[in-house]
């Protein structure tokens, strides 16, 4: 028989509890996950909506709907996100609106022309317009010096007229198109302009379209 009295614990005895894990906690992945949705973080949340979509069908704990959800949410914030770039990229080449330096537009941007031959209006190329820019030529000429405007105007002829029978080299310019040529004053040489600008025109009229090749 055990006695009591002169029984003494060492130092090495310890206390077991045992019990059932719980399985009826929401799981955790699948609160992270709509937690993530909420706040745009994509690529966590989809992580972790799948990990927790796993970990839900083999243990049986709730939280399935709220990985859906976590995953929809990224989803959506993808989505908005490619739409928002899309929008955003074509209104900066095709449908940015206003006044601005023909020097600082890229081929593909559409334009009123101005007076002084150097300040333009950027407009869409779905909307009636002045010219189309197709190109941009150096005309540096090897030189810092200033050539003289006679210089210039040569140089860019030749260059963007080259440029404009290759963007036709598969395809036929449309009825009464014309090429213009945007070449640097003295003062925008002196401030390191070294292109000219190539351009497509309406004789007698605007563009209405995007040129295609």
């Amino acid at each position: 028989m055990f006695d009591e009295t002169r029984s003494t614990l060492s130092s090495h005895d310890q206390t077991t509890v045992r019990g059932l894990v719980d399985p009826s906690g929401t799981d955790g992945f699948a609160i992270a996950s709509l937690v993530c949705g909420l706040l745009g973080l994509v690529p966590l949340g989809v992580g972790l909506g799948i990990r927790a979509l796993i970990r839900t069908g083999r243990s049986g704990r709730p939280g399935r709907g709220l990985a859906i959800a976590g995953l929809t949410l990224s989803v959506i914030w993808l989505g908005l996100g490619i739409g928002l770039a899309t929008a955003g990229s074509k209104l900066l080449t095709h449908s940015a609106s206003g006044r601005d330096y023909i020097h600082v537009m890229a081929p593909g941007d559409c334009f009123d022309a101005g007076a002084d031959g150097e300040h333009v209006t950027r407009i869409s190329c779905d909307a009636p317009h002045d010219e189309q820019i197709f190109d941009r030529v150096d005309v540096g000429l090897g030189s810092d010096a200033y050539p003289g405007a006679a210089a210039l105007r040569d140089s860019a002829l030749e260059s963007c007229r080259g440029e404009a029978v290759a963007y036709f080299v598969e395809g036929t310019p449309p009825p009464s198109l014309q090429f213009l040529v945007h070449f640097p004053s003295q003062g925008s040489w002196v401030g390191g302009i070294r292109t000219a600008t190539c351009t497509f025109g309406q004789i007698g009229g605007k563009l209405t379209a995007f040129v295609q090749p």
